[in-house]
């Protein structure tokens, strides 16, 4: 089942006609549950890091993206596991990843997981 996603801009909602328009506040409206989180990990002369993320995920495994930031071409960064910890009761499990890199770098990795 797919999930659809548009914009909206909250300013409009309401039928109002002042004399200036307010600046538009856009937000994004699903018609069904979506499960966003993102971090920013930081690399000092290290290969390999494991990133805790605090959302609850109850679906399986999420879709979990990890991509370089900056000017590191030579650098392939991957997903070496990913293991999930909790009870399914308390409304989902949390997830570990970890994050492994070709050779030692510093600099900073972009990481996105997302259940739908």
């Amino acid at each position: 089942m797919a999930i659809r996603t548009k914009s909206r801009d909250r300013n409009r909602w309401r039928k109002t006609y002042p004399r200036f328009r307010k600046e538009p506040s856009p937000e994004m409206v699903t018609d069904g549950k979506v499960v966003l989180d993102a971090a920013i990990v930081e690399f000092n002369n290290q290969d390999s890091k494991v990133v805790t993320f605090k959302n609850y995920y109850s679906n399986g495994t999420p879709s979990v993206t990890v991509s370089p930031m900056g000017d590191m071409s030579d650098v392939n960064v991957f997903i070496s596991s990913i293991s999930m910890s909790g009870v399914p009761s308390s409304g989902g499990r949390q997830i570990s990843i970890t994050i492994e890199t070709s050779t030692a770098i510093t600099g900073l990795i972009h990481v996105q997981v997302m259940e739908v």
